[in-house]
């Protein structure tokens, strides 16, 4: 795929190699055998997936990430290009549909990824298994409901981890019962930053919480019930 913003990526620290890796997830993306993602148009990609991604990289927390992991990765965004940004990184990318999955392991080979794993399964079982206390840093992008996305990211943390939830702006009742969500998880105050991926983007924000005690032992729930009872409700 023929890109657009190669001067936004520069400007972003990439290098002409790390740039072509994006042009070629561009191309898997737009040539994928199934909807990997609803958007087709090429400008489009470079600026609601790429770009998009890319602005997390203005979160120190991000920056200094040694194992981060991206929750519900559905085709690898923002997971293969923060891999692809952040190669003193261990990227892990958590998705349930195995068709996903293989998609996002195709991509990471063809973009000559080492730093990039894939855990096929549910959040919540990820966060009772291997992958608990396991993390830096825990990203999302339009997961679910704010108290949702805690409960599945909070138990993955280490201690002094941060949580890192993109979204577009919450009511006020959400981000009440986020904090309330957060207190019961172990972790801190809530913070919201808004971000600015690309000229004329809108309602673009990112959800922080540290992580400052340990996560009680019942969560994250079973699979389904964060979701259908969401906590702090």
């Amino acid at each position: 795929m023929e890109l657009t913003y190669t001067d936004a990526y520069a400007a972003r620290g990439l290098a002409p190699g790390q740039i072509d890796g994006l042009s070629t997830l561009g191309d898997l993306l737009l040539s994928a055998a199934f909807n990997v993602t609803s958007i087709r148009e090429p400008a489009d990609i470079e600026r609601f997936h790429f770009l998009d991604s890319l602005s997390l990289l203005d979160l120190g927390q991000i920056q200094t990430a040694s194992r981060l992991a991206d929750l519900g990765s559905g085709a690898g965004l923002p997971a293969l290009v923060l891999a692809l940004a952040l190669p003193q990184s261990q990227v892990t990318a958590v998705e349930s549909l195995r068709k996903k999955c293989a998609f996002i392991s195709q991509a990471a080979s063809a973009m000559q990824l080492k730093n990039i794993q894939v855990r096929c399964g549910r959040a919540e079982e990820y966060g009772q298994g291997t992958g608990r206390g396991a993390h830096d840093v825990v990203v999302s992008r339009a997961l679910a409901a704010l108290p949702v996305v805690a409960e599945y990211s909070v138990p993955l943390l280490v201690r002094d981890g941060t949580m890192v939830a993109m979204k577009g702006e919450i009511s006020n009742q959400e981000r009440i019962q986020a904090q309330k969500a957060l207190d019961i998880l172990g972790a801190g105050d809530l913070e919201s930053i808004k971000l600015e991926p690309f000229a004329g983007a809108e309602n673009r924000w990112v959800y922080l919480a540290r992580k400052e005690r340990p996560t009680p032992a019942g969560f994250p729930r079973r699979p389904g019930t964060p979701a259908s009872r969401p906590l702090g409700g």
